[in-house]
């Protein structure tokens, strides 16, 4: 009992030393590149929030990039486990709504997998037409897939390829004037078509006439879409045109959630067989001698 707590009184009398120590020295970037570290090993804690953004800023830059990194690896771990119950609610919801389909007669949505691709070529006199994307049918892209772009953390909507290369793809923007995507507004429920117009804006007409129609509505794709599947942002409502007497139905203008001219990295949906129907295509690699 005795030796125990001579040991516990020597730890204390170091410990006591050490802070000694760093108090009378100077601020140079050892002795904070140190102090930073201590502190994050007994009392992580200290470096979330706002004080923990000033003590960062205090650290030698070396330390606080590691500090950081360690700092984000525990956040995606955390988001790690959350997607896997996401992945499991997901799986869940999917054999329910196949299943209801069956029952109901209704061919189920078909299974895709996204593939990302880098915007690599776009025409400046054709701004608002089309891109073209760095993969092509050997990474399985197929015609009419549908393709988008990462909107604060949520996709929205790109366009849709229209020419495959072996590693290549052209993609039609949604702003294109051959463009057009079966839509509804959030707030008025009301579907409609949204269709491009060769410039910045789009225009969802086929409204229907008694609709209350406001701007900042915001416009998603309807599960009635042949190409994209439901409930992916396209934009919001920036004007509301005047009734047209002559026409029976209304139109709005849509801002599309995404410029083209930002567009850097986009995701393509393909089937879900499609890899496997390449790699059954493929032919057999020759046995070594």
């Amino acid at each position: 009992m005795h030796r125990e707590t001579r040991i516990s009184n020597y730890v204390l009398a170091a410990f006591s030393a050490l802070a000694l120590i760093l108090l009378s020295l100077p601020l140079s970037a050892p002795v904070r590149a140190f102090k930073a570290c201590a502190v994050y090993v007994f009392n992580p804690v200290a470096y979330y929030g706002s004080q923990g953004v000033q003590r960062l800023a205090d650290a030698p830059p070396g330390v606080a990039r590691l500090l950081r990194a360690d700092m984000d690896n525990i956040r995606l771990q955390a988001e790690t486990r959350n997607a896997l119950w996401l992945k499991a609610e997901l799986e869940g919801l999917r054999a329910e709504n196949l299943r209801l389909a069956l029952a109901l007669g209704v061919k189920g949505p078909e299974g895709r997998v996204p593939i990302w691709a880098d915007v690599m070529e776009r025409d400046p006199a054709h701004w608002y037409n089309s891109v073209m994307v760095n993969a092509g049918s050997e990474q399985g892209v197929t015609l009419n897939a549908p393709v988008f772009g990462e909107k604060d953390g949520s996709l929205a909507v790109i366009g849709r390829v229209t020419d495959v290369r072996k590693t290549s793809a052209i993609v039609l923007l949604v702003t294109d004037e051959l463009s057009s995507v079966a839509a509804y507004l959030s707030t008025a429920g009301v579907a409609g078509l949204v269709q491009g117009q060769g410039g910045p804006r789009l225009r969802m007409n086929y409204i229907h006439s008694e609709a209350v129609l406001s701007q900042n509505d915001l416009v998603y794709t309807s599960p009635t879409s042949a190409t994209f599947p439901g409930e992916i942002l396209i934009g919001r409502v920036v004007a509301v045109n005047p009734r047209d007497p002559f026409l029976t139905f209304q139109s709005v203008e849509v801002e599309p959630a995404l410029d083209p001219g930002t567009l850097v990295h986009v995701m393509i949906l393909r089937p879900e067989g499609a890899a496997r129907e390449r790699e059954a295509s493929a032919p057999a690699a020759e046995p070594r001698p």
